[in-house]
C-alpha cells in the first residue's frame, strides 16, 4: 500500500471491544480504518491481489507483501483493541474480513434478550448531578 505510514499506532482507536460495547467499537474502528483507506480490506471489496498476465513474479509478490502487511495490520489492531476473551477466537482466521464478519455475528443481535438489555439500561439511566443535558443526551442517545 504505497503510501501507507509506517508509524501506525499499535493501538488506533481507545474503546476496548468487551462484547456489549460492540456497536461503539465497530463505529470507531470503521472510522479509523476508512481514514487509514483499509475500509475495503475488511468489507472484502478490495481481495488479496492475483497475478496479471503481463506482471513480473516479483511486482506480483510486492503487490501481494502489501495486501498482506495492510490485512495483518487490521487484526493486529482489532486484537489490541479487544479484551483477552473477544480477541482469543482471532487466532483462527487470517483475513481481516472473516474476523470484522465473525464479529459482526457473535455481538450484533435482534432478539429479545438483546431488547430487553437495551430498554433496561435506558429505565437506568438517570443524569447525574453536574451533568449538562448536552453529556446526558449523548449518553442516552448512545
Amino acid at each position: 500500500m504505497a503510501g501507507q505510514h509506517h508509524s501506525d499506532p499499535a493501538q488506533p482507536i481507545t474503546i476496548i471491544l468487551d462484547g456489549p460495547n460492540y456497536l461503539r467499537w465497530s463505529s470507531a474502528m470503521t472510522s479509523f480504518l476508512k481514514g487509514r483507506k483499509l475500509w475495503r480490506i475488511v468489507t472484502g471489496d478490495k481481495p488479496a491481489p492475483v497475478k496479471r498476465p503481463d506482471e513480473t513474479d516479483d511486482s506480483f509478490a510486492d503487490r501481494l507483501e502489501d495486501w498482506d502487511s495492510a490485512n495483518h495490520r487490521i487484526l493486529t489492531w482489532f486484537t489490541n483493541t479487544s479484551v483477552p476473551s473477544v480477541n482469543m477466537h482471532f487466532s483462527r482466521f487470517d483475513l481481516a474480513k472473516e474476523a470484522w464478519d465473525f464479529l459482526a455475528s457473535r455481538y450484533t443481535s435482534a432478539d429479545l434478550d438483546h431488547q430487553y438489555q437495551l430498554v433496561s439500561t435506558l429505565n437506568r439511566l438517570r443524569q447525574e448531578s453536574g451533568q449538562s443535558i448536552d453529556e446526558f443526551h449523548s449518553q442516552m442517545s448512545y
